[in-house]
């Protein structure tokens, strides 16, 4: 990048209302949805006659998991419009994400085209997954503003962000972009170097050529090299990549010990791919990376904190599978919402999973309306009151919502009255967990007088951090407890009004 380049200021990522994705395919779709979900108005350029359908459908399956992960409160699923003029998809926009198909010559036209009807003050990113960003901007009349911020599929989903500039690139602009992706939730490395293919590219495509290898020389199956991964080395990398396991792989030595002890096996015929020779130079950057990395967490740490990792992953993995089987026995399968887990299968140490309690009560005076019975709105409290045992008993009472100014959030709801409840009678309450995500409780309620069902409620409730209005994940000890509830999912959830 060219520190000598002049770049004009950026604007403030506070002050941004409106983005725009250029492309409604599978990644400009992906990052539409993302931006809707962060709570932008996303303008989309896209020439395709069929766009806005295809688009729809793609923020439409989204949408589920963004509610579990990235959502703010007040998103808006429908803020989007679709352009196929480029200068009104640009217009008044705070920043501008390119992801037209991987063509050179198509995106250096289409940066170049971006740039000449764009304020000169906005940053233009590139989703490319191979292309550098210089031989990209050659056409462009401010590549000063031109930046790659490469994601991954989906992204609506997953966070990485990898962020570097071209040789016209200003620096400024990288580090604008790089902003600007942290602030809506991303996770970003920011490159010092081009680099083609960038850096998890370049390690997915290793892989990729050496089981392409394996199998066109009978070494290896597809299914094989599939649970090798899964089964394997990749229940650790979501808690510390190949760098720190193999660091964790020298025992209390870490990579110094590792190097020094395994380095030869890098000349051994293990891969198809030549290893760079081990000098001491590369031998002490590697160690020196994995100290900084590690920062001040020890060996025991580090294995603490995987282990914990990997036991959590092997129970998620072992719900879905589960949840799986028991979708197809379900009636109302289809009905819960994608992205959400059912936690069927009891922890280990419980030998059953547990029932939410019964909530009872008495109809009240108060409750009585002018026809004698009880008024709709006050079906409505008990039903609420409900919720908020089973709030205390999965760990989410007065005393855990007052320290840390989170609590449930009803987002969804759907009650049925079927019959009229009298002065004086018993109100049975029985809540069923449907369904559960990291961020979300599915719950139903049938509520009963001498056992006649006489309404039923269902509900989506978000876990809410009350000071940001953000979404947050349920705390480790309140999740467990959630995981001990068996789900079901009675015959009437789901269903249609009438």
């Amino acid at each position: 990048m060219s520190a000598a380049i002049t770049a004009p200021s950026y604007p403030d990522i506070e002050s941004i209302t409106t983005v725009t994705c250029i492309g409604a395919g599978t990644i400009g779709g992906g990052w539409a949805a993302y931006f809707l979900a962060q709570g932008f108005t996303v303008k989309v350029w896209d020439p395709a006659p069929d766009a806005a359908e295809k688009l729809t459908r793609l923020i439409d399956a989204a949408w589920p998991a963004l509610a579990e992960l990235d959502m703010v409160a007040g998103a808006d699923k429908d803020a989007w419009t679709v352009h196929t003029d480029l200068a009104e998809a640009v217009a008044g926009t705070g920043f501008v994400q390119e992801s037209a198909p991987e063509n050179l010559e198509l995106k250096r036209s289409l940066l170049s085209s971006i740039d000449a009807v764009c304020d000169e003050h906005v940053v233009i990113g590139s989703s490319t997954s191979g292309y550098s960003m210089t031989e990209m901007a050659l056409d462009a009349e401010h590549p000063e503003r031109l930046v790659v911020g490469h994601p991954f599929n989906p992204p609506y989903l997953i966070p990485l962000v990898e962020v570097v500039g071209g040789e016209s690139t200003a620096v400024e602009a990288v580090d604008w972009a790089a902003e600007f992706y942290t602030r809506v939730g991303k996770s970003v490395i920011r490159m010092d170097h081009e680099v083609p293919g960038f850096i998890a590219n370049r390690l997915q495509e290793a892989q990729w050529r050496e089981a392409l290898h394996m199998i066109d020389q009978g070494e290896a199956t597809v299914e094989q090299i599939d649970r090798s991964i899964t089964d394997g080395p990749g229940l650790r990398w979501p808690f510390q990549g190949p760098m720190l396991t193999f660091h964790l792989a020298g025992g209390e030595g870490g990579m110094a010990h590792m190097l020094d002890h395994f380095g030869p096996s890098l000349k051994s015929p293990w891969t198809r791919l030549e290893a760079p020779e081990l000098t001491q130079k590369l031998r002490d950057d590697v160690v020196a990376g994995c100290d900084a990395a590690a920062g001040d967490s020890t060996i025991p740490d580090l294995i603490a904190t995987r282990d914990a990792g990997i036991i959590a992953l092997r129970r998620l993995t072992a719900d879905l599978e589960s949840t799986r089987e028991t979708k197809a026995q379900t009636t109302s399968a289809t009905n819960v919402p994608a992205g959400s887990v059912h936690p069927d299968t009891a922890s280990p140490g419980n030998s059953e999973p547990s029932e939410l309690d019964d909530y009872q009560t008495q109809v009240v005076a108060e409750w009585i309306d002018y026809n004698g019975h009880m008024s709709e709105a006050f079906y409505v409290l008990v039903f609420g009151f409900a919720t908020n045992q089973v709030m205390d008993q999965i760990g989410l009472d007065q005393a855990y919502r007052e320290a840390h100014s989170t609590s449930l959030y009803t987002v969804e709801s759907h009650i049925r009255y079927l019959d009229e409840v009298s002065l004086g009678q018993k109100l049975q309450v029985t809540p069923t967990l449907v369904a559960a995500g990291a961020k979300k409780l599915h719950l139903a309620y049938e509520m009963r007088v001498e056992g006649k069902l006489v309404a039923t409620e269902e509900i989506v409730a978000l876990h809410v951090d009350q000071e940001s209005g953000t979404t947050v994940p349920f705390p480790t000890e309140v999740s467990e407890r959630i995981g001990q509830i068996r789900c079901a999912s009675p015959d009437w959830v789901g269903s249609q009004l009438g």
